[in-house]
């Protein structure tokens, strides 16, 4: 069992556990210190163990005897928000298992996955830049002003990594740089419409050129908001100049768009279409609605597909087969 060690601690940490925590969950039938030492490969496990192992932490035997297809690139993911250090490190330990799964297609299909970024050379100085260099990367990548039906898909097609994982529900995306390509990790039980916003929010974080000195959280949202209603659109939908806007109207937006209610509202406050002082009312109602609950649903499609596109073609040219696992489903042909 060559990568003993390293599965063991990729599966404790995917459950969010210390070492104390997995001791307690094999009641104490293995100690904190045994464990280290099998972690630390200082020591390997009696089958009985293996097997006591296998039923805290819900996997099969054999998931130990598996070792990583590729050494990934270094990675880190920024602590965000209020997400306790053990749950970002359950995310990073999900994202590495689909990572391996993607190299390992990519290496069989003689793919190589290369980025450059298209706005290196436009600096988002403010809000209004930022809404600006959204419809140039919309032109860019040809796009234009009509629903995206898959946001995350799209971004595939341009070579940014993006990741879907469960996650606890304070969480909402998280973005990094791996090997000089953009990785974006969504939480895949979210609202699609909440997904498509803040994938764009974490775009923005990772490509946008914002001096130091700017508001950068605030860049982004906007740079969001016009990826998804780009240009004259929400003028279009809502008029140049309005006293109240009506819920359903949003909602209509929102299920057409894929962009959440709050955010369209923001949208217009910056465009000018209403003042802020008149949606006083409409923000103190959805203040506890973080997921937008019986205000509408985006039915479009909002995941990623490049790695479940891959696999069917490895499997059309019969090089990995269904009875084998390959991220849950299929594996190499041996």
């Amino acid at each position: 069992m060559q990568h003993f060690g390293e599965r063991l601690r990729a599966a404790r940490k995917i459950k969010g556990w210390s070492l104390q925590d997995l001791a307690n969950q094999t009641a104490n039938s293995i100690t904190k210190q045994a464990l280290s030492k099998y972690e630390a490969e200082m020591m390997y496990p009696s089958r009985k163990i293996l097997l006591l192992l296998s039923a805290a932490l819900g996997v099969k035997p054999g998931y130990f005897e598996g070792q990583p297809v590729f050494k990934l690139p270094a990675f880190e993911l920024p602590r965000k928000g209020n997400i306790p250090s053990k749950q970002i490190e359950s995310i990073r330990e999900k994202v590495k298992q689909v990572l391996e799964r993607q190299l390992e297609a990519e290496s069989l299909l003689n793919i190589t996955v290369r980025f450059s970024n298209p706005l290196k050379t436009f600096p988002a100085t403010d809000e209004s830049a930022a809404a600006s260099i959204a419809a140039k990367l919309l032109d860019k990548w040809d796009i234009g002003c009509e629903p995206v039906h898959n946001m995350a898909g799209m971004l595939e097609t341009h070579n940014i990594r993006v990741i879907a994982v469960d996650a606890p529900v304070t969480f909402d995306t998280l973005s990094t740089w791996l090997d000089k390509v953009p990785l974006i990790i969504q939480h895949e039980d979210r609202p699609a419409d909440v997904k498509r916003y803040h994938t764009l929010y974490e775009l923005g974080q990772l490509l946008l050129q914002v001096p130091a000195d700017a508001d950068k959280d605030s860049i982004c949202h906007t740079f969001a908001a016009a990826m998804l209603l780009p240009g004259d659109t929400l003028e279009t939908l809502l008029g140049q100049r309005r006293t109240t806007i009506a819920m359903e109207e949003l909602i209509c937006i929102k299920e057409q768009y894929g962009i959440p209610v709050q955010v369209i509202m923001r949208h217009a406050i910056s465009k000018g279409i209403i003042d802020r002082k008149d949606t006083t009312a409409f923000f103190r109602l959805l203040a506890d609605n973080r997921d937008e609950a019986g205000l509408g649903q985006y039915t479009g499609q909002e995941k990623p597909v490049r790695l479940d596109r891959m696999i069917r073609r490895l499997m059309a040219e019969e090089v990995i087969r269904e009875n084998h696992p390959f991220r849950n489903s299929v594996s190499l042909v041996v």
